[in-house]
């Protein structure tokens, strides 16, 4: 995807008040000379000092929009996904007396995200630019109503926004993160839907879709999309990011690891292995 607002037939007026009814071809800002061709198909060159503001910003607008929209100049790379931090947690069931606490269920997180780059070497403090991506991944998860194992496809949408991002400007930054859960039950051995392989649920990542998106004070405007990976299917289809959709539960998770196995009844009571039951 990549939608570059075309330069529109319009009137570029001069300084000492020519007008010239055209579209433009391009805009050499170290010469500041700008290219269009009129409505009769003449190519002509204008010196972008004696145009009117209005018109100057334009071109130059124009300019900004069609380098942004090339990766030679406004430079992406999306490497990943990572992992960032693996944890496990352990639930148990802990009979009365002294009786051993049994493990019930086995949480494995895994926290990935992925790592992401720009670089603006277009020539031009870029204004309202939003860097917008989607992560999407598969977590396995028991349904007791159907009594089987079904699969949901997870979507967290994303978005960064820039006032302005200077010319010359890098950064590196790791993108929000998603939560993978790997899960093994025990003690289900009667319900027919956790034989075999029924008792363990994975979680797994499929892509991501990166939109950048910039408009000018002048209404120009591009989008760019990445998919990652190249081939990620076009059945995954992007969503945009809203209030409501960026809020994350997951980012507040306790990470600390819990897997201990907890003291029985009776100990927990304050008896000793030498008491009387």
């Amino acid at each position: 995807m990549s939608a570059v607002s075309q330069g529109e037939m319009r009137e570029y007026k001069t300084m000492d008040g020519e007008v010239y009814r055209g579209e433009i071809q391009d805009f050499n800002p170290q010469i500041d000379k700008i290219t269009i061709r009129t409505d009769g198909r003449k190519i002509i060159q204008l010196q972008g000092d004696n145009l009117v503001d209005e018109d100057y910003i334009y071109a130059r607008d124009w300019d900004a929009v069609r380098r942004f929209s090339e990766n030679t100049d406004f430079r992406i790379t999306i490497s990943g996904p990572e992992s960032r931090n693996k944890w496990a947690k352990y639930l148990w069931y802990r009979p009365p007396g002294k009786r051993e606490p049994m493990p019930t269920h086995q949480n494995f997180h895994n926290r990935m995200s992925y790592r992401i780059k720009y670089d603006n070497q277009t020539g031009y403090d870029l204004e309202n630019v939003e860097l917008k991506y989607c992560i999407y991944y598969n977590q396995e998860r028991i349904d007791h109503w159907k009594e089987e194992k079904v699969t949901d496809l997870v979507m967290r949408p994303v978005v960064h926004k820039y006032a302005i991002i200077p010319d010359g400007q890098n950064d590196t930054f790791d993108s929000a993160s998603v939560v993978l859960r790997r899960k093994e039950i025990f003690g289900g051995e009667d319900l027919i839907y956790l034989e075999g392989d029924g008792n363990r649920l994975k979680g797994e990542m499929v892509g991501l879709i990166f939109r950048a998106t910039i408009e000018t004070a002048s209404g120009q405007s591009t989008a760019r999309e990445i998919r990652v990976p190249a081939d990620l299917s076009e059945e995954y289809v992007w969503v945009e990011p809203t209030p409501e959709n960026t809020v994350w539960p997951d980012d507040d998770l306790d990470e600390r690891e819990d897997t201990q196995k907890p003291p029985t009844r009776f100990e927990e009571m304050g008896g000793k292995e030498d008491d009387d039951e």
